[in-house]
């Protein structure tokens, strides 16, 4: 799942054993960077040595050797075409070269070319399911196997930043939105012959572009039943420069209000099927720690 602030890294390197650069990033109890960079090698010599049909059934193997943790090999063809990713078989098969859900299409094109020139390394911004989902800055470190296709993955190096290049100037005056904005509570109604309340769960918001008065970015929420959620959304500022109206990936529409620079309400219904509407209320935070 998830995207924001992707750069190619360039500068700041050191040499591992095996003659790779090595990004050299500070380190709290996080996994090394020599460690990434050796798991990817480790890959590129088992394909070498088993062949590409049965090195990518091994990489899509969730309970294979290449699932360690944080670390797992994922594959794509230089069209953008996934050929493994244990985390993700659903997107086995999937071209995401034009996927705009965190900026995952912009990741893949900038990877294409770090690993075609050899410097290997790329950056995104992440969700961590290992320390309570928060947003983390992410090192990817990938090779080139052959024409066709690479290798790579990836290590959180510590908390997002968003870069301050990153963040248009916003015209005319309108409030700037761009950050992750975080729901401390939240409700979804269901309307019938009576009118149920359930918690709406986990909700983070994430704006990564504005122009204007026009917002857009990705939404991350879990349902009732527990799953979880992605969808990109786009919202577009009001002449009263204080609500946005939303529209997301499905097609639902949500009203924003602002009532204060870090603090947005949002209100949204959903027509449900031939037996149920449903609403739904939420409070975001800005949060300013990332």
């Amino acid at each position: 799942m998830l995207v924001l602030g992707l750069s190619l890294i360039s500068a700041g390197c050191m040499q591992s054993e095996s003659g790779a650069a090595v990004l050299t990033v500070p380190q709290a109890h996080y996994t090394s960077n020599e460690t990434l960079v050796a798991f990817v090698e480790s890959a590129v010599a088992y394909v070498k040595e088993n062949g590409k049909e049965a090195a990518l059934a091994e990489f899509n193997d969730p309970n294979g050797s290449f699932v360690r943790g944080e670390l797992y090999i994922y594959a794509y063809d230089f069209n953008g075409t996934t050929l493994a990713h244990p985390v993700n078989p659903e997107k086995v098969g999937v071209n995401r070269l034009n996927e705009t859900e965190g900026d995952v299409g912009t990741f893949l094109r900038e990877m294409n070319d770090a690993v075609r020139n050899g410097d290997g390394f790329g950056r995104i911004a992440y969700i961590n399911p290992t320390r309570d989902r928060m947003l983390e800055s992410k090192l990817a470190y990938g090779v080139q196997v052959d024409e066709e296709w690479w290798l790579g993955s990836g290590i959180y190096t510590g908390p997002a930043d968003l870069p301050a290049a990153a963040i248009p100037a916003v015209r005319s005056n309108y409030p700037a939105m761009v950050g992750v904005w975080r729901a401390d509570n939240g409700a979804m109604y269901f309307l019938n012959d009576t009118i149920d309340e359930v918690s709406a769960g986990e909700n983070m918001w994430v704006v990564n572009a504005q122009s204007d008065r026009v917002i857009s970015g990705f939404k991350v929420f879990s349902l009732p039943d527990g799953t979880v959620e992605n969808q990109t959304f786009v919202g577009i500022f009001n002449p009263d420069r204080e609500t946005i109206s939303f529209i997301d990936q499905p097609g639902g529409w949500a009203t924003g209000s602002l009532a204060g620079q870090d603090t947005l309400f949002i209100a949204w219904t959903n027509p449900g099927d031939d037996t149920v509407t449903m609403a739904g209320v939420l409070t975001l935070h800005r949060d300013n720690t990332v």
